[in-house]
């Protein structure tokens, strides 16, 4: 793995510090997830203090399916961006590391390079219409090789180890709650920052996740999650929110698109973001 230049690193680390500083803090940090600059700006502009890069609303925007169909390069490029146009952290959506652990290094070089703060690696599996939990061994391996970079780059790059066995495991709840709380502590013994968990909405689901890992617990929200101040009180470190921006938004232009076809009006225009902040948002009025 080629080396990056001390500046370079110097400025990831600032803002890996940042982040790590956010969740330890006794507040929940909500992490509104971007697809692009534009939403990324918008979240800063409206105080968020991080942002977190959805992956899956990344992929659509450019016309790609989830799942590291776009590829490395084109990931970290895109995150770069996004990471350039704010002054707060970001945290990057690395998927399952865009390779195995003999991967994992040129996938956090390109991160620090692209100056993101952190990143998510989760440990669900998918190929085709299939969705399993990797083999704890191979995902503790992509830990160490996490590790592993970080060293040899003089890193502090933030890792988000997501675990899938609430949504992998959905028919054995019991079951897979477990798994979920063994797998957690297994990556925070591991040196992940953050313990990052889907399909975890209820108070008892949190609440045992909160309680039995030894780590900060992050959730991903969904319309079913109980809400940001009951996640605080259960003591959620940081909660995100997925592609449901970027669904919300092209929703939006479809309820648009269908006045237009079918009365031929623009009524739902007064709802959108006026043409003075439009722009001020690229122009940094």
């Amino acid at each position: 793995m080629e080396l990056l230049p001390a500046v370079i690193v110097a400025a990831a680390n600032e803002q890996s510090r940042r982040l790590r500083d956010l969740v330890r803090a006794p507040e929940i940090l909500v992490m509104p997830g971007a697809h692009d600059v534009l939403s990324a700006l918008l979240f800063a502009r409206m105080g968020f203090k991080a942002i977190q890069c959805s992956s899956s609303g990344i992929a659509a925007v450019l016309g790609y399916p989830d799942g590291e169909v776009m590829g490395r390069d084109r990931f970290a490029e895109i995150t770069g961006q996004i990471a350039a146009a704010v002054e707060v952290p970001v945290n990057a959506d690395g998927e399952a590391g865009y390779g195995g652990a003999s991967q994992i290094p040129e996938t956090i070089r390109a991160l620090v390079e692209a100056g993101a703060a952190g990143m998510n690696l989760e440990d669900g599996v998918k190929e085709g219409r299939g969705h399993w939990l990797a083999d704890l061994p191979q995902q503790l391996e992509k830990i160490a090789a996490v590790h592993d970079a970080k060293r040899a780059l003089k890193s502090e790059f933030f890792l988000n180890a997501r675990v899938d066995a609430l949504t992998v495991m959905a028919g054995d709840p019991a079951g897979a709650l477990d798994e979920a709380v063994k797998r957690g502590n297994a990556y925070a013994e591991s040196g992940a920052d953050c313990i990052f968990y889907l399909n975890a909405h209820t108070r008892e689901t949190i609440g045992r996740l909160v309680r039995e890992v030894r780590a900060p617990v992050s959730v991903l929200a969904g319309a079913q999650t109980v809400g940001v101040r009951e996640l605080q009180e259960l003591g959620v470190a940081r909660v995100s929110y997925g592609s449901a921006f970027t669904r919300m938004a092209i929703g939006a232009v479809r309820r648009l698109a269908q006045e237009i076809q079918q009365q031929g009006t623009l009524a739902l225009l007064a709802d959108a973001l006026p043409s003075n902040e439009f722009r001020s948002l690229v122009e940094g009025g």
